[in-house]
Order: structure tokens, then sequence, then C-alpha cells
């Protein structure tokens, strides 16, 4: 019976492998960004997001800890970047996270700031 337990749960483990690196990435912040109120410092990131559909709620982690989330859309399919870091300036000289592009998906938060218009590109994302 125990040995059963463990086979068991040896081949579910790359089923879960793969579920969890589909709805996930890693991304690097070369600047300070704004994530839903909440300013992340530069470096090197985990991204998680939950939802079905295009309507995700999007994690920033350092290791296990969380350090933002955020509502977004998720936009499968190719994007002109890979690794890029979209954000727009906010009121107090912030940069506001507007997305996160990968070669296959985009993650595109819903905080544009109507009175800056202006967006910039860095970062690296993979």
């Amino acid at each position: 019976m125990k040995y059963k337990v463990i086979a068991a749960l040896m081949l579910m483990a790359p089923v879960a492998l793969l579920a969890a690196s589909k709805d996930s990435a890693n991304v690097t912040f070369t600047e300070t960004v704004t994530i839903n109120g909440t300013a992340v410092s530069p470096g090197d990131y985990h991204v998680v997001w939950q939802g079905t559909g295009p309507s995700v709620e999007a994690t920033i982690l350092q290791g296990k800890k969380v350090l933002a989330s955020a509502p977004a859309t998720l936009v499968n399919g190719k994007t002109q970047y890979d690794g890029a870091v979209e954000t727009s300036d906010g009121s107090d000289n912030s940069k506001v996270l507007e997305a996160i592009d990968w070669s296959n998906r985009s993650l595109r938060f819903g905080q544009a700031n109507a009175s800056s218009p202006s967006t910039s590109t860095s970062g690296a994302a993979n």
C-alpha cells in the first residue's frame, strides 16, 4: 500500500510541474516599479498567475515571499518582445508596471495612469 501511494505521487509530480510552469515565469526589473501601489526594487522575481480565461491575479514573488499582487489580463500569443517590462510614469515620478512581455504571452496590468500616456520598455523577462 505504501508503495502505491509513492508511485501515484511520482506519477502526479511531472503533471503538477507542467501545470505550474504554464502559469508562471521569471522577470527582471532593472528599476523600481510600482505594482498595485507597492514599490518593487530592481531584481529577479518569479511571477505566478491564477485564474481562468484572460482575467487573472498576478503575484510577484521573491523566493516564497509575496511582494505584490494585482489583477491582470493574460494575452496568449507571440509578442514582438521577449523579456520586456513596460511601464508608465506615475504621478510621483514612479514607474508603474503596465505589462510584462514574454515571447509567447503577456501580462497586461490595468493600472494605466490616464494623466501620463508615456510608456517605456525596459528590463528583462524570461
